[in-house]
């Protein structure tokens, strides 16, 4: 998901479900869960008219692919439309892993406009929540979050939220569905 009018790119980020089933009391390793990444979806990204960009629809295209027998995922996004700030087609690759040192689930990005950055994901049940900081052309930063949650395997929901409050309130930016390719 990404914001408009200035902001730094966010990322075209793929939606991902998360196993039907999986739960905080799952007892299976916690890495296990990043094969629910793998496969080929077609996303959606409805983006609000808010202080942060313009409303408007993108369609992205994510092919995620597991490696290292499972231990990373690997997600390869495309933009199906040019961005309408740039007029560039948006591309990046993102890899996903388990880190049993600190016990957190890491999505590292890469982009052409810059990259690697590394964030947490924080899992909750069948919620993950992806917190970061957003650089402010006025100086400082914003807080950030994405929050996916499964629908069922083949659907998920996510949006990006942001606050200039240090989390008291936030603007709900953009809105995804996810869907799996057959």
């Amino acid at each position: 998901m990404r914001v408009s009018d200035g902001w730094a790119a966010l990322y075209a980020m793929a939606v991902f479900a998360v196993p039907a089933g999986a739960s905080a009391q799952d007892s299976s390793p916690p890495g296990n869960k990043l094969g629910a990444w793998v496969g080929h979806w077609k996303v959606r990204i409805e983006t609000k008219e808010t202080q942060f960009g313009h409303a408007s629809t993108e369609d992205y295209d994510a092919q995620c692919s597991s490696l290292l027998h499972g231990a990373f995922v690997a997600c390869e996004y495309l933009g199906l439309q040019p961005d309408p700030d740039s007029g560039r087609i948006i591309k990046d690759v993102a890899l996903l892993y388990y880190s049993d040192l600190d016990k957190t689930f890491k999505y590292t990005n890469v982009a052409p406009e810059g990259g690697p950055r590394e964030d947490v994901m924080v899992v909750e049940g069948n919620v993950w929540t992806r917190p970061f900081e957003i650089k402010r052309r006025s100086g400082g930063v914003a807080n950030a979050r994405e929050i996916y949650q499964f629908v069922s395997p083949d659907k998920q929901l996510a949006r990006l939220e942001i606050s200039t409050d240090k989390g008291a309130h936030w603007t709900l930016v953009n809105e995804a569905v996810g869907a799996k390719q057959r």
